[in-house]
């Protein structure tokens, strides 16, 4: 199966295990997708990450707390059509939300937040709540 965007792929995987009430997702394994998974779990959107060497998969755990979910929107931001960039001083003024946006930068993945205490900025991959 040939995907377009492996990424988008993941987050869909999640958010639909999220809305059936699953407490794993399992998704193929990429480096990039292990970092994000690491960053969710930093976050305390999952629970906690694992590489599934014999199947070559990342298995996830949802993280829940009295039977809800910590994720409650997930909303992929740069697309393979448009890559969404912002500069450290535009975080601020794009960044409002609650939740937690992913930014890919020359320092490495970073949540909104640190990227705004690096004065880093990058490509806007996802925001998640």
């Amino acid at each position: 199966m040939n995907l377009s965007d492996p990424v988008a792929n993941m987050l869909t995987i999640i958010r639909n295990a999220n809305m059936r009430g699953y407490r794993t997702a399992i998704f193929p394994y990429s480096s990039f997708k292990w970092k994000i998974c690491k960053k969710l779990e930093e976050n305390d959107f999952l629970l906690q990450c694992w590489f599934d060497e014999k199947n070559r998969n990342i298995k996830a755990d949802i993280k829940y707390s009295n039977q809800n979910s910590h994720i409650h929107q997930i909303k992929k931001i740069s697309k393979p059509s448009q890559h969404i960039h912002l500069k450290a001083k535009n975080l601020k003024k794009h960044c409002r939300n609650r939740g937690v946006y992913l930014i890919s930068t020359s320092a490495g993945l970073l949540t909104h937040r640190e990227a705004l205490k690096k004065n880093q900025g990058g490509k806007v991959i996802f925001f998640i709540s």
